[in-house]
């Protein structure tokens, strides 16, 4: 999540810029300028969180002076957007429909799935390792004992 500011800028830049994949020259006076009152910032201020939003891949910078900035915004869903968008695309089922699927037999694929533990991970690796070393070393005997001794 972002704080307050870097929303903020991040909403400015994304209303001048847009979202259309192309680079933008924008002006940091333009961005200070649209910001709310109740947020005053510096150019360095808005240098530093214009780095934040590129490091948090919010936006591709191309190049930058102190003036002006050359940006692309990164298209992204925000995660309250992705929350309305789940409550308007699955509404509630009605009453019935609950029912018939409680009174269904549960098919294979309902199943969980059971997980090795880390311990039975590590035994497995390790008997593999003791079986191929194994084998690598007899193949190597056998290649000892009938080649060049041979």
């Amino acid at each position: 999540m972002l704080n307050l500011e870097c929303q903020t800028v991040y909403d400015v830049i994304r209303s001048i810029a847009g979202e259309n994949d192309v680079y933008k020259i924008v002006e940091a006076d333009e961005i200070i300028d649209r910001m709310p009152k109740e947020i005053a910032l510096t150019k360095v201020q808005l240098s530093a969180i214009i780095r934040e939003l590129k490091d948090r891949e919010y936006i591709t910078v191309k190049y930058f002076t102190p003036d002006e900035y050359c940006l692309l915004v990164i298209k992204r869903i925000d995660e309250r957007a992705k929350l309305q968008q789940a409550e308007v695309v699955a509404p509630e089922q009605p009453a019935e429909e609950q029912k018939e699927q409680k009174g269904k037999k549960k098919s294979s694929e309902d199943k969980p799935v059971k997980v090795a533990g880390k311990g039975m991970t590590f035994f497995a690796a390790l008997l593999g390792s003791f079986i191929g070393s194994g084998i690598v070393a007899t193949i190597t005997a056998l290649i000892v004992k009938f080649v060049i001794m041979a």
